[in-house]
């Protein structure tokens, strides 16, 4: 099992326009600003912190590719699902600026409420409102992947990665998954969750190559460990344990479709 310094993992969205996405998540959405972080020659990263999470904004010197979210668009990270305390609080912000998103309809004796919407740059967005979170309640944030091939994506992450599966989720027809179904695995305490929605192109690959959800990251207790262990379970790493701007020791893997997961621990 990997050894985690850190329970909840941060995700990482490149960007066309910087002040748009960090206006969206700071203004609207209600997160507290980080300070940022120079990414050298790359460009620049805004940081926004979520509960335990942190949402980087990647804005790159050599603009990426620009690619449309949804789920239905392309395999890739396709979804940020958002666990908030203030659900009406940010729909009201929605309200007085005009910006769009549909309730999911749910009983009233639900303990939580949802909301589809998307951000500035068009990604995905799943809101949750919980009536009342758990104590010592940790993950604010849950990652939505829209897979090739969901038997294999579940390989990966159950046996090759040793993550915990979920229940299977049956989800509406409405939604045009394959077979209707969500699958779940936990790394730490943050669930990273997929489905198939058929024959679609992948968008996937180095997080500067496209715009949208892009990369999600693990704080580990020592990345030259977790090579070597994940090296013996035959898991593809892209790039080997390098130093980072004297921050922090990193490496980064793919998934079956490419997408990149980062280790890191820092100095």
């Amino acid at each position: 099992m990997l050894q985690l310094s850190k329970q909840t993992l941060d995700v990482g969205l490149a960007t066309p326009a910087i002040r748009a996405a960090r206006s969206f998540y700071k203004e609207l959405m209600g997160f507290d600003e980080l300070p940022g972080l120079s990414m050298g020659e790359l460009g620049q990263m805004a940081r926004l912190r979520v509960g335990q999470h942190v949402l980087k904004l990647y804005d790159f010197t050599r603009a990426p590719e620009v690619t449309p979210g949804g789920t239905d668009k392309a395999n890739g990270m396709r979804l940020l699902a958002f666990i908030l305390d203030d659900l009406e609080r940010v729909l009201a912000r929605f309200d007085a600026v005009g910006h769009k998103y549909n309730r999911l309809p749910v009983p009233d004796s639900s303990p939580f409420r949802v909301a589809f919407t998307s951000d500035a740059d068009g990604n995905a967005l799943e809101l949750v409102g919980l009536n009342k979170a758990p104590a010592g309640f940790e993950t604010r944030l849950q990652i939505g992947l829209t897979v090739a091939d969901v038997q294999r994506s579940r390989r990966f992450y159950g046996e090759l990665l040793g993550l915990e599966e979920e229940p299977e989720m049956k989800l509406p027809a409405s939604l045009g998954t394959v077979g209707n179904v969500r699958y779940g695995f936990v790394l730490g305490s943050t669930t990273i969750k997929f489905w198939s929605k058929g024959e679609l192109p992948t968008k996937t690959g180095a997080p500067a190559r496209y715009t949208g959800i892009r990369l999600i990251t693990a704080q580990v207790e020592d990345v030259d460990a977790a090579h070597e262990q994940l090296e013996r379970r035959g898991v593809e790493i892209k790039v080997p344990p390098q130093d980072f701007q004297g921050l922090a020791r990193v490496m980064f893997i793919c998934d079956p479709d490419g997408n990149f997961i980062e280790f890191a621990s820092t100095r």
